[in-house]
């Protein structure tokens, strides 16, 4: 059990960096889009996904075979010569669909006053067909509906709710107030017309009190921080619209085309039939995902919302949704491991270390693709019907990439890649360091002076590369000797210096001595050796109390002497530097 939680202990050791780095950058990153910094850049990702999707089309993102649109464009108010449309025209128009027996009949024409002629022949329309749904306009300057269309309830709201932006991404279905209670869309209205013949009606879900259900769509409304959205308005019961596309995706006829009854047969027959205008001089148009400066019309917005409720109801096309702040949290945080673990293996490849040029194209192309990885995870997810966090993972994968990178070049830069201890000019640093830390401490410090005894003629019999596993090991083996606020650097070739803070020459001794046994346990073979059969190693100590730069040199000057006097004296032993030494060097 001991040596399990010793084990373990080591491992977290190892990955200390790891796992401080992944939660800092999580919740770095995470804050920073909380404040809405990144929503733009999260909704232009949205879009593009739409964009992407209508490039290449399944089978649940076809035509909406239920859905037929007649049109009044610019050319038929030309060929009409009128705007708007008298009530005599709508009137004749509207029987016209009546005669093929539709579904239901959407009517996206505010019609709050009578426009002769024909407003007798209009409103005997209105009160004689039951499956004709009206509009009005209910936020900010309102537009009253017919009044006769109003009395049957058969009348939706066509507000929208733009973003900041002045993008539609988001449908209102429902609008709750003291003055008028709830009011529904158009859209959710048509909607459920639509469904009365298949005996599908709204219900509340079991799972909680917001929920609606709807044949196979279950609905459940935005809050202020939904998804990517930061602190957005979220009055009355929004849902995120899941586009089916532009005028491409359904089936349109000119209003010209039906007086002149040069359509095919049955086109109305049985379908949902929306009447709107999409010309641009009426100034109906908005902004949606599929073009970021050419406006769609509202009736095509609206009858997209349409086609979703009924696509979802009836042929389980997911709704668009968005995961919980916790999952989001989650989602987001194993990107940063991912990344941190993906650069780190890269990092680690033998080329990596030597050449610049390939370390700059190696980190472009691993944080190229990670994006593309992660672009296309959410890209999947989407068309699962799922909205999840895209640009802030990636900012969190290229954070923890450039960290990874950076504490890497830091690595190469001081620690010795062969022995995985410091380097010399490390060594130079942390002398200094100790020495500012302790020289008003009055504690001496130690140093210890180690050198691999006939080194060369190891190279010479057993080759370099064996040479280099010999040094590996016994590096190894210094760092086991030591204690935790010891310091072991390479110090060049098959020298290690070791820096002992807080150590007098005694303590320093046997710690050196240790050293020793410890390499003489490894039993390397060292045939050609003048000392031992095995690999040995000669350590020289120095002990000073450390009060200026010229200390240090003398610090390391004399710990060389005595490593040079343990040579003389047959290696595999440590020589502490004493008083004939110091006479000498002064």
């Amino acid at each position: 059990m001991f040596r399990m939680l010793k084990a373990l202990g080591e491992k977290v050791y190892q990955w200390r960096k790891m796992l401080l780095i992944a939660p800092t950058v999580t919740g770095l990153v995470i804050g920073i889009s909380l404040t809405g910094i990144l929503e733009p850049l999260e909704l232009l990702t949205f879009d593009q996904f739409f964009r992407w999707r209508s490039h290449f089309p399944s089978e649940s993102e076809k035509k909406d075979p239920r859905i037929v649109i007649i049109t009044i464009d610019e050319a038929d108010i030309s060929t009409l010569k009128q705007w708007p449309l008298s009530d005599a025209k709508l009137a004749q128009l509207i029987n016209i669909v009546k005669t093929e027996n539709p579904r239901v009949i959407g009517l996206n024409i505010f019609r709050d006053f009578p426009i002769e002629p024909g407003s007798d022949t209009l409103n005997q329309i209105f009160k004689t067909t039951p499956n004709l749904i009206g509009i009005e306009k209910v936020i900010g300057n309102s537009i009253q509906p017919p009044a006769i269309l109003s009395q049957s309830k058969q009348v939706g709201f066509v507000d929208l709710v733009l973003d900041k932006d002045g993008k539609v991404r988001r449908d209102l279905v429902t609008i709750t107030s003291e003055e008028f209670g709830q009011k529904l869309s158009f859209g959710i209205t048509l909607a459920l017309s639509y469904l009365q013949k298949e005996n599908i009606i709204a219900q509340s879900g079991n799972s909680s009190q917001e929920e609606i259900i709807i044949g196979k769509a279950h609905l459940f409304p935005l809050d202020k921080n939904a998804g990517n959205y930061i602190n957005i308005d979220n009055g009355g019961y929004q849902i995120l619209l899941n586009y089916r596309g532009g005028e491409e995706k359904f089936q349109t006829i000119s209003i010209i085309d039906v007086f002149n009854q040069q359509y095919p047969q049955n086109l109305f027959n049985d379908r949902l039939v929306l009447i709107g205008v999409t010309a641009d001089s009426i100034n109906t148009s908005f902004l949606t995902p599929y073009h970021p400066s050419y406006p769609t019309s509202g009736t095509f917005i609206q009858a997209n919302a349409i086609s979703q409720i009924l696509s979802a109801a009836l042929d389980d096309r997911p709704l668009l949704k968005v995961w919980s702040n916790p999952l989001e949290w989650l989602w987001i945080f194993a990107w940063t491991t991912i990344g941190m673990l993906v650069t780190y293996v890269v990092l680690n490849k033998h080329s990596f270390q030597y050449n610049s040029v390939i370390k700059w194209i190696l980190f472009i192309l691993n944080d190229c693709w990670l994006g593309l990885l992660l672009f296309s995870c959410s890209y999947v997810l989407f068309l699962q019907g799922w909205w999840v966090p895209t640009i802030t993972p990636f900012m969190v994968v290229l954070g923890a990439s450039v960290i990874i990178m950076v504490d890497k070049w830091k690595y190469l830069a001081t620690f010795d890649t062969l022995t995985k201890v410091p380097n010399r000019l490390y060594f130079d640093k942390i002398l200094e360091q100790t020495r500012l830390l302790h020289h008003l401490s009055r504690k001496q410090t130690s140093l210890i002076l180690c050198d691999v005894d006939h080194f060369k003629q190891y190279n010479d019999t057993y080759g370099h590369p064996a040479g280099d596993r010999c040094l590996q090991k016994v590096a190894k083996e210094i760092r086991t000797a030591i204690r935790r606020t010891d310091f072991v650097a390479r110090y060049g070739g098959e020298e290690f210096a070791i820096i002992l803070p807080r150590t007098d020459r005694q303590e320093a001794k046997k710690i050196a001595q240790r050293i020793l046994e410890k390499v003489i346990s490894l039993n390397i073979s060292h045939n050609t050796s003048l000392t031992s059969d095995y690999v040995t190693i000669s350590c020289g100590i120095s002990s000073l109390f450390l009060q200026d730069q010229l200390s240090t040199k003398r610090l390391i000057n004399q710990a060389d002497k005595a490593l040079y006097q343990a040579k003389q004296e047959g290696r595999n032993r440590v020589i502490v530097y004493g008083s004939s030494l110091v006479t000498d060097e002064h």
